[in-house]
């Protein structure tokens, strides 16, 4: 995610309590009398979960009964190939929720560590996350750690699982049996309305801002984000529960894109190290009938196409 410009913010809660004080409150009742006066200002306040010491856990609200473990992961890496580059920072945020209201209802645990990657930052990666060689100098991520975190947990959630799964797997090739949801691709947006999905858009949407590009950070502003907006994060259990199939048309010709491109089909230009094709994910049932379309629209279309089946635990996993 592009770290855009910072103006002058206004925190309106203090750091150790989750509470508005006093001086806050009133800062706030002065503020919305001037929001009623206008239409030309809104407040956007920190993500409350993002302050230093947070006392842990921190409840989001009232427990059902039946919570099981999530956790949220980012990384924050030297560069954007997994072939050559290394994490440089990880960081996750176990968390509790209820599959049955399927809503999160506590903050449980933070975890955030630095790794050297053995060669310099690159200083765009400084530019856009502010760490520093000084800061990875030395260091190692705690392999013990990052497996007691993940011990037991239903889901990981990232907001570009297909990004930071493969750079976690190749680092902690041990955990590569976890189960993995994508809150960017794995999320119908249209259904909310939504056309921005980058991760401090949709926190700025919904009134929030915080510190990007710090890998705990993100998963903490993620998390409230779910919490938040409790239906989007309905919406990504239920698609992380399904069971889907990658369809590559190979052999389809030139004259068909149009039809295969309303169809929902993308074009693969063959960077991802196959020949260049069009593709698309889609629920299992829909097999079938996807074949009979393929067949309808050039010979031999379903003999010539693959069909990759995906579920949590294999998908956005380094192909």
């Amino acid at each position: 995610m592009d770290k855009g410009g910072k103006g002058q913010q206004l925190d309106f809660f203090e750091d150790n309590d989750q509470e508005e004080t006093g001086q806050t409150l009133g800062y706030r009742q002065q503020l919305e009398a001037i929001l009623e006066k206008t239409d030309d200002f809104r407040i956007i306040e920190r993500v409350p979960i993002t302050k230093k010491n947070i006392p842990l856990p921190y409840t989001l609200a009232d427990k059902v009964g039946d919570e099981i473990p999530i956790v949220f992961l980012d990384t924050e890496t030297t560069g954007l190939s997994t072939n050559t580059e290394q994490i440089i920072e990880l960081g996750m945020v176990s968390a509790s929720f209820s599959p049955s209201a399927k809503k999160l209802v506590s903050i449980d645990r933070i975890f955030s560590e630095y790794e050297d990657p053995g060669k310099p930052v690159p200083e765009e990666i400084t530019r856009l996350t502010g760490i520093t060689d000084q800061d990875v100098k030395g260091q190692k991520i705690n392999d013990a750690e990052v497996q007691k975190t993940l011990d037991g947990i239903e889901l990981i959630v990232a907001h570009n699982a297909g990004f930071d799964r493969p750079f976690f797997e190749k680092r902690f090739p041990d955990l590569g049996n976890k189960r993995w949801a994508c809150s960017l691709k794995g999320v119908d947006w249209k259904t909310f309305d939504i056309s921005n999905h980058r991760q401090e858009e949709l926190l700025h949407g919904i009134g929030y801002f915080y510190e990007a590009h710090r890998a705990s950070i993100d998963c903490l502003a993620l998390a409230w984000f779910m919490h938040i907006r409790q239906d989007v994060f309905a919406n990504l259990l239920e698609n992380a529960s399904q069971n889907t199939v990658v369809v590559h048309a190979f052999g389809a010709p030139f004259d068909t894109k149009d039809q295969l491109k309303a169809h929902g089909y993308r074009w693969d230009d063959g960077s991802s190290g196959s020949n260049r094709h069009w593709w698309r994910e889609i629920p299992e049932e829909g097999l079938a009938e996807e074949q009979a379309f393929l067949d309808s629209l050039y010979a031999l279309g379903s003999e010539k196409a693959t069909f990759i089946r995906k579920t949590a635990e294999n998908r956005f996993r380094r192909q």
